[in-house]
Formats: C-alpha cells, structure tokens, sequence
C-alpha cells in the first residue's frame, strides 16, 4: 500500500508525525486514533455521496444504461 504525502502541512511527514504519535501517553493516542478512524468515515461517506449526485446527473442526462450483468459482461467484451 502506498501511503501519500501530498496533503501534509510542509515539514511534516508520515515518519514525523509516527515518531510524535509514540510520544504520546497511551490514551492521547487511543484517542486521536479514535478522532482519524471517524474523520476518515466521514470522508468516505462524503466520497460516496459525491459519486451518488454525479450518477444521479448522469441518468438524468440519460447517460447511463440498463441491463443484467450479461448485458455488462458483452459491453465489457466488446469495448
């Protein structure tokens, strides 16, 4: 798994930000690692709803198709 960095305030990096994680006392961290696990929920529903109102323009625009998944399968084979 590759871990990016590009989003990171400058100066800090995934090894900093480690190294001061395991400075701090056990329920600092079992508390942060709490506040990341439902900030990267949160991130993930905000994605997904995202690619829910881009399909929802999509079918309205009639952009999108209707079939079973061996109507799926014989597009995919033939694109």
């Amino acid at each position: 798994m590759e871990l990016r960095q590009t989003m990171a305030p400058p100066g800090l990096t995934l090894d900093n930000f480690l190294e001061e994680f395991s400075r701090l006392p056990i329920e600092d961290q079992e508390m942060l690692l709490d506040i990341l696990k439902k900030r990267n929920i949160e991130q993930k529903r905000m994605r997904i709803a995202r690619e829910v109102k881009e399909a929802q323009r999509e079918h309205k625009k009639g952009l999108t198709k209707r079939g079973t998944i061996e109507d799926l399968i014989k597009d995919l084979e033939s694109a």
